[in-house]
């Protein structure tokens, strides 16, 4: 039962977070300062990781990858943490 409700917390933390990504990344790829930035390549790389992750399905998710899901959530939460750089304003 416990094993049930961890994963079911993990799975609402992965979609909350893939959600957050996305539209951060809509965000970026929309300024076209941040398009092709470092900070927009991070984020586009780490919802590939994640859709890896999930490509069998959340039904099929076992421990193995319900670790990795979380060391996904570790490695992803810097990219919401930091804002892009604000524009530097010319004298």
């Amino acid at each position: 039962m416990e094993m049930l409700r961890r994963k079911k917390q993990l799975h609402e933390s992965v979609l909350k977070r893939r959600t957050r990504l996305q539209a951060n990344l809509v965000a970026l790829q929309a300024d076209p300062r941040q398009a092709d930035s470092e900070r927009t390549r991070a984020v586009e790389t780490s919802l590939a990781a994640l859709q890896s992750h999930l490509s069998g399905g959340w039904q099929a998710t076992d421990e193995s990858e319900s670790a990795a899901l979380s060391r996904w959530l570790e490695s992803s939460r810097f990219l919401l943490d930091s804002k892009p750089a604000a524009p530097v304003a010319a004298p």
